[in-house]
Parts: C-alpha cells; sequence; structure tokens
C-alpha cells in the first residue's frame, strides 16, 4: 500500500496502520475436532492463531530547506503485510469464502455486516431447495452459533433474536440474494435464512445493485485477484519458514 504524505498529511495511513495494528493483536481460537472410527472418542484439538504476521513500514523522510523544495518532493511510505500463517494455510486450501466487498461498505461496520459475513463463510450448512434456485436453512441459536453471529454478548436471548432481526432485515434490503433473514421457533429457536442457491446465482443477482462500485470494484477481474491473493498467502508461508526458530 503506497500513500503520499503531502495530500492528506498521512491520515489516512496513519488510520489504516492503527487499524493492522489492532488486526495484528487479534487472536481466533480455532477447534479441531477427529473423531476416531475405532473408539467412541473424538480428539479435540485447540488452537490459538494470529490472523496476519509481521507488519513492516517504510517511510522516506525528507529534509527540506525551501519552499521551493517543498513543491517539488513529496513524502511517501509503504507497508508491507504477511498473511498469518494458518489464514494462509487454509488460503491454499481453498477453505475460504469470497466476499463482495461493495456489499460490505454499504452494509456499514454493524451487525449486520458480521451476521452476512458469517452467512456467506458458511457455504455448507445443511440447506432444504425449495425450488431448485431458493435454498433455506435453519440455525439452531445454541451458544456457539450466537458468538460466531456476533450476539454472544446479550444477557437475554430475546435482546439476541431481536438484534438479529434488525440485522438480517437491513441485510435483506441490501442484498438481492436473500429474501428473508429471522427468527422462528421451530424445534427451538432458529435463524431462518432463505437465499438464492449457489455462490455464482448470488454474485450476478449483486451485478446491478444500487451499491455497485463503478469504478475498478465494478470491472475487476475475480479470477487474477483471487489467484495475487493465493500468491501472497504462498510468500507469507514462505516467509515464516525461512526465519529462525
Amino acid at each position: 500500500m503506497d500513500q503520499v504524505w503531502s495530500t492528506d498529511s498521512g491520515r489516512e495511513y496513519e488510520k489504516l496502520y492503527r487499524a493492522l495494528a489492532r488486526l495484528r493483536s487479534a487472536t481466533v481460537i480455532v477447534d479441531r475436532l477427529e473423531p476416531d472410527p475405532q473408539l467412541a472418542a473424538a480428539r479435540l484439538t485447540r488452537g490459538m492463531v494470529g490472523l496476519i504476521g509481521d507488519v513492516w513500514a517504510a517511510t522516506t523522510q525528507l529534509d527540506l530547506r525551501t519552499p521551493t523544495q517543498w513543491g517539488a518532493l513529496r513524502g511517501s511510505s509503504s507497508l508491507r503485510v504477511e498473511i498469518g500463517r494458518w489464514p494462509a494455510q487454509q488460503i491454499l486450501a481453498g477453505h475460504v469464502a469470497w466476499l463482495d466487498l461493495d456489499l460490505l461498505r454499504a452494509l456499514g461496520s454493524g451487525l449486520a455486516a458480521r451476521v452476512w459475513a458469517t452467512l456467506e463463510a458458511w457455504g455448507r450448512w445443511p440447506a432444504r431447495s425449495l425450488d431448485g434456485q431458493q435454498e433455506e436453512c435453519a440455525i439452531g441459536l445454541g451458544e456457539p452459533a450466537r458468538q460466531s453471529l456476533g450476539v454472544g454478548g446479550y444477557k437475554q436471548a430475546s435482546q439476541a433474536r431481536a438484534a438479529l432481526d434488525r440485522a438480517g432485515a437491513r441485510i435483506a434490503a441490501a442484498d438481492p440474494s436473500y429474501e428473508l433473514i429471522r427468527c422462528e421457533r421451530r424445534a427451538g429457536w432458529c435463524l431462518v435464512v432463505r437465499r438464492l442457491s449457489g455462490a455464482r446465482a448470488r454474485a450476478r443477482a449483486r451485478s446491478d445493485a444500487p451499491w455497485r462500485s463503478k469504478g475498478i470494484a465494478a470491472t475487476k477481474h475475480e479470477r487474477p485477484e483471487r489467484a495475487a491473493v493465493r500468491a501472497a498467502a504462498a510468500e507469507s508461508l514462505d516467509s515464516v519458514r525461512s526465519k529462525p526458530v
């Protein structure tokens, strides 16, 4: 990422740097369950992993004496961010969900964006087909699901469901590929989600949405971009392996 200091005095660069510092401090708990076919038991492995690795910043420092020099030269800075080891492994293994950044920006930074990203990442949820084009799933609202959906901090389950209903209504209003997201009582309380079947069908439905960027994001070719992400993941893994222990 390159940012010219003279255009905004480095404010956007500093915001990005602080955001990366917060991301660098985040730790994700990963549980891996491996059932033993010979025994009525399973091995649970729990790991605490970081999302990104090292963050390096490089800045050109200018020693200017006259107004002529101020106008002729501009300071610049760049950031190098390594992808964390575990996320890099998941990217190379194909265990990822590619998110629509235009839609993510349209949803903002609240619960709706968190719920939408979680639903998109749960690509292999048990769903029933309605007409061959739509699918419906009822996600049980137990503690693990509430934590994943971002409502684990509510003291009352009814408050968590109300927050999910509000987030679901916002998602359905913004994303044309989702028809319904709301809490319903079935065998127990569930989050019922009805949407178009398949990532490609959902991408086609979003192509002409009013929030779609008219700039680079609207005309981007996803294959080269995804290849670049995979290359960055491979480079980050190579960097980790080459570091002394």
